[in-house]
């Protein structure tokens, strides 16, 4: 973040005095990692100006100079400490820092508390031939984004010869101009430059507002990131890079699924897959939500919420546990409180609307809301074959409220309320199967409802406590004609305490507590579910299994870790414990990570770490699984090299290596003379993340990235080691937009995925009590498909108005008609087979307003 900061203060004295000007005229900088963490919300202001001595020898001399000095301003105020960048010799620059040493600042505040922050300061030394003061007047400038109407901060003004910049509320004040008509003018990088004049009236105060315009291809929505980097491994999106990104209608979290690492879904559906494996989870502010998209097709969560995202594939640290794959963290931003601010949108998939207004002077409040409509177009855009193979369409909703408000004495509180739901719709009288048991309506809905409250403490300057506790009801209903169905309701508790201090200028402390405890009712009455590279058999071969439970599971944890910084080397040892009431077992996961500057330019970095996950649910059932099994466990491995490649490129390459452990598999030999389960299997995911990423320039962004990966396993001691499921060899993403104007931008996305493996079918047998044909498999995922790619191109129009704007986008989705394989179908004794095709070109065209 640049953000530039002036004032003046002119001092008039005599001819053997000096004139003092002060004028602040270059950015705030983050002194450290507490202050460079959240967004900057007041500048620092002078309170207590000291004049400097005129130097005798250049008084004399008729000499003037300016200095320009680093002053690190603490979080009370007081100046720490003063370093002269730009010295002007003569006796000034010794002045200068005597002088600066006893300023008194109001000081800057970041996320609305008190922070340190360094400033660059030129101090000035002129003479001046007399007092005379001149009849002076007040100007007061009122910045706002033209069609937006958001107030913008640390815009620099200047009026004559008079400099001063915006506070949060988009003010700019002048106090004392002098009479007469003055030249006023604003420039900035990020906008359109302004030139006007203005008469200034002794004793009287004029307010003029300006609608200033963007040149660049950032929104109004801040670029994120700022925290410091610590983990081996984590790439954040700010939400103004991925509004345009074609193929995701603008969603942010759809994003992730372009990032190295993540492996793509079958028809582009939800689920995290990192890695090569594992349980991977999505967290909303540190709480996990029930699932992060609406069928891979939209997010569940407002993209107006969304500050950042973090993606976390591997070796994240010990605030995270219970999965053995990667994390998605979301960030919440402030709702807005400068005014009512909103927007309404609709495109092919759904319509959507969002509303923020402040309350009060310190807190803020926003709702948002979502509807789709897909399963009405879907038969329109689906082959019948198509339909045969994929005979549900989805039909999803979600809603949020969000209340912030800052407290007095450092604190804030956060209040959220949110829910939503997935169901599918049914659209042919008889889907295509193979089991002739399987007949009638089909039906499947997941719903839920849910809030969130957090309780934060500036303790002190280098010092910050968050209490925050998180509540889940989650519903899902299913069944497919009278005999399979199941009912399942769960409550979810969570609760997080975080605490972070920095202890000395190479010491930081995190640690914290938090507990999950889910109380689970289940009623079921479906076939045993197939594993991973297990091949579905007709139920009436399988039999239908019917269990009935209600169970209360704790899982209570505890972390530590601590950040230690020698000059350019940080490295962060830390612990993380979970105990889970389920399979009764407590895990200890020491994991450390280092990163190294070995130039400004270049860091190396490197981690290791012990994760743990639970079996899945049916896998501890008594009915469905073996009640003894228990945890799984994986050590990840990472090291890398991060390079920034000029002003605007970055490159960021990283090796991995993940060893599983415990896996829960089947076994034969279970009592009753069927299959069981066991902690016998063993898997190891290992490659290679590469992205290259153009960022901060003011027309064009985008990166490339790319995963090399092999993940494969074994479910028994001596057993071949074969495919995992998700397994692919190579995942490429382009993503790239130009902002041709400010009012039209092009965008473009192209993948290439190795195709899944999947299992083949050898034969079909007769079974005459099932009246169907079992399949006989093949060797497990010894087969692959064809690979995927495919092109999806975006145009967005903008029309900016003074107090609103619209925005109209056509996002096509296969350009170019790939065909692309996802899957394979049989008839009904396995004797031909049939490639499923993916989606169609799907041209998407929205309308977005907002105000």
């Amino acid at each position: 973040m640049f953000v530039s900061l002036s004032k003046s203060d002119a001092r008039r004295v005599s001819t053997r005095s000096a004139l003092a000007l002060l004028l602040v005229t270059v950015g705030l900088l983050a002194r450290d990692a507490a202050a460079a963490e959240g967004t900057l919300t007041c500048p620092p202001e002078l309170l207590e100006f000291v004049q400097a001595p005129y130097p005798p020898d250049a008084q004399a001399a008729g000499i003037t100079g300016a200095v320009t000095l680093l002053l690190t301003i603490e979080a009370d105020g007081a100046v720490s400490a003063v370093e002269v960048t730009e010295p002007a010799g003569h006796g000034f620059d010794e002045a200068a820092l005597e002088a600066a040493r006893a300023f008194v600042f109001r000081p800057a505040e970041i996320d609305g508390q008190p922070a340190p922050v360094q400033i660059a300061y030129r101090y000035a030394f002129t003479l001046a031939e007399t007092p005379a003061v001149a009849s002076t007047g007040a100007l007061v400038v009122r910045l706002v984004e033209r069609g937006t109407r958001k107030p913008l901060a640390a815009i620099t003004v200047r009026a004559g010869d008079a400099e001063a910049v915006s506070d949060a509320d988009g003010l700019v004040r002048f106090s004392a101009l002098p009479e007469g008509t003055l030249r006023l003018e604003v420039r900035d990088p990020a906008f359109v430059t302004v030139e006007d004049r203005e008469t200034i009236r002794a004793g009287e105060e004029v307010t003029v507002t300006w609608r200033l315009e963007r040149t660049g291809f950032a929104d109004d929505l801040e670029a994120v990131g700022r925290r410091p980097a610590k983990e081996v491994t984590r790439r954040t999106l700010s939400v103004q890079e991925v509004r345009t990104v074609p193929g995701t209608n603008g969603d942010a979290l759809r994003v992730v699924q372009n990032l190295p690492g993540v492996a793509r879904a079958p028809f582009g559906l939800g689920g995290l897959v990192l890695r090569g494996g594992g349980e991977s989870r999505a967290y909303l502010e540190g709480h996990p939500i029930p699932t992060p998209f609406h069928f891979g097709l939209r997010s569940t969560v407002s993209t107006a919420l969304i500050e950042s995202i973090d993606l976390y594939p591997g070796n994240h640290g010990p605030e995270f546990g219970r999965g053995n794959g990667g994390i998605v963290d979301i960030r919440l931003r402030k709702p807005g409180r400068d005014g009512w601010h909103g927007y309404g949108e609709v495109d092919l998939f759904d319509a959507g609307a969002f509303l923020e207004a402040p309350v009060g002077e310190k807190g803020g409040i926003a709702l948002g809301a979502r509807r789709s409509y897909i399963d009405a177009l879907v038969p329109l855009l689906l082959t019948d074959e198509q339909l045969d193979a994929f005979p549900v369409a989805p039909r999803y909703y979600d809603y949020q409220a969000l209340y912030q408000t800052d407290l007095s004495g450092g604190h804030d509180l956060r209040l959220m309320a949110f829910g939503g739901g997935d169901r599918t719709v049914f659209l042919v009288e008889e889907p295509a199967d193979t089991d002739p048991a399987v007949r009638g309506k089909a039906d499947l809905e997941l719903d839920w409802v849910g809030g969130q409250a957090e309780w934060g403490w500036r303790v002190a300057p280098d010092a910050r406590h968050r209490l925050s506790a998180g509540y889940v009801f989650e519903a899902q209903r299913g069944a497919l004609g009278k005999d399979l169905a199941f009912d399942y309701d769960m409550h979810r508790v969570t609760v997080r305490d975080d605490l972070e201090v920095k202890a000395a200028e190479w010491l930081t402390v995190r640690g914290g507590a938090d507990l999950e405890v889910e109380h689970i009712r289940a009623t079921v009455s479906l076939p045993p579910p197939t594993k991973d590279g297990e091949t579905a058999a007709p139920v009436g071969a399988t039999g239908v299994l019917k269990s009935d439970s209600t169970e209360t599971w704790f899982m209570p944890a505890a972390w530590a870790e601590l950040q230690l910084t020698w000059g350019d080397l940080t490295v962060l040892p830390g612990v993380r414990a979970d105990y889970w009431t389920i399979v009764d077992a407590l895990a200890l996961q020491p994991r450390a990570t280092a990163r190294y500057a070995v130039t400004p330019a270049t860091t190396v970095k490197g981690g290791v770490g012990l994760y743990s996950e639970r079996p899945d649910l049916d896998e501890v059932d008594p009915v469905f699984g073996d009640p003894s099994v228990g945890l799984e466990r994986s050590v990840h491995y990472s090291a890398g090299v991060e390079q920034r490649l000029g002003e605007y490129l970055t490159a960021d390459l990283v090796g991995f290596y993940k060893d599983f452990d415990d896996l829960v598999t089947r076994t034969d030999d279970a009592e009753d003379g069927g299959t069981g389960f066991a902690n016998q299997g063993e898997g190891r995911a290992y490659g290679l993340e590469a992205l290259l990423r153009l960022e901060n320039h003011p027309r064009v962004y985008g990166w490339v990235a790319y995963t090399l990966m092999r993940s494969e396993r074994r479910d028994a001691p001596g057993d071949d080691w074969r495919l995992f499921g998700s397994d692919q060899t190579h995942n490429v993403t382009v993503v790239g937009n130009y902002k041709l104007s400010t009012t039209w931008e092009l965008g473009l996305r192209w993948r290439f995925v190795s195709g899944n493996p999947y299992t083949p079918i050898d034969r079909g047998t007769y079974d005459s009590d099932a009246d169907a044909y079992v399949p006989v498999p093949g060797a497990s995922l010894s087969r692959r498909l064809e690979p995927f790619h495919q092109l999806d191109l975006r145009v967005d129009k903008h029309w900016i108005f003074d107090a609103w704007r619209m925005t109209t986008y056509l996002d096509v989705q296969n350009a170019y008609l790939r065909q692309n394989p996802e899957g394979v179908t049989y008839n009904f004794d396995f004797t031909e087979q049939a490639i499923i095709g993916g989606l169609p070109l799907i041209p998407s065209f929205g309308v977005r307003g907002e105000f």
